[in-house]
């Protein structure tokens, strides 16, 4: 029986070797990693953040162009309508008065008809053309927005990982860094679409 428990006893020694090997190595190896793992969180979530500080400040531009455009455009619309009732005036003085013998005032109506005519027109193509522009602008405000608010969204699962990286380090416990790592991809992955979107914005 004894030389069976001098080889138990031996298999424990080595098993026991061997894991405190492996162990030690494991953790040396897993702080690099960790460390690794919450710098590059650390920096992705910073440009993460400064992004989606700056894009919150263009959704508030763009928002305002948008605000403006729309202003120009009702104005020149009131302004559309004004020329066009006096036109409409014109006219009905032109279809109701014999103002052939009166041919300084016929010609004077007929003048001014032609000019409100262009005027109108004019303002209608001002029309178009700030309508276009308060449609692009409010197309990239909602652009913006959902950009910001994905940059925000990946802070949120970079600050995450971070946490549970950290949370690692302190009670080494391998399987928390597992999760951050999974967390902080997501977050990763999300900043890395909303860049390219931002720029192709």
């Amino acid at each position: 029986m004894e030389p069976d428990r001098k080889q138990t006893d031996d298999d424990n020694i080595i098993k026991e070797y061997h894991e405190e090997i492996i162990t030690k190595a494991w953790s040396k190896r897993l702080k690099t990693i960790v460390a690794i793992t919450t710098l590059i969180l650390a920096v992705v979530g910073t440009l993460a953040s400064f992004k989606a500080a700056s894009l919150g400040n263009q959704v508030v531009i763009s928002q305002n162009e948008a605000f403006n455009y729309w202003s120009h455009y009702q104005a020149k619309t009131i302004k559309k309508t004004t020329l066009e009732a006096e036109l409409y005036n014109i006219e009905i003085e032109l279809a109701k008065t014999d103002l052939t013998d009166n041919p300084k005032l016929q010609e004077e109506l007929y003048a001014k008809k032609e000019a409100y005519k262009q005027k109108i027109a004019q303002y209608e193509a001002e029309e178009y053309t700030l309508s276009q522009m308060a449609k692009s602008a409010e197309q990239k405000h909602l652009a913006t927005k959902e950009i910001s608010a994905n940059f925000g969204n990946a802070l949120i699962f970079l600050q995450i990982g971070i946490l549970l990286s950290s949370l690692t380090a302190i009670s080494k416990i391998k399987y928390y860094w597992y999760i951050g790592a999974v967390t902080g991809f997501i977050g990763f992955s999300i900043f890395i679409g909303s860049y390219y979107k931002y720029l192709t914005l």
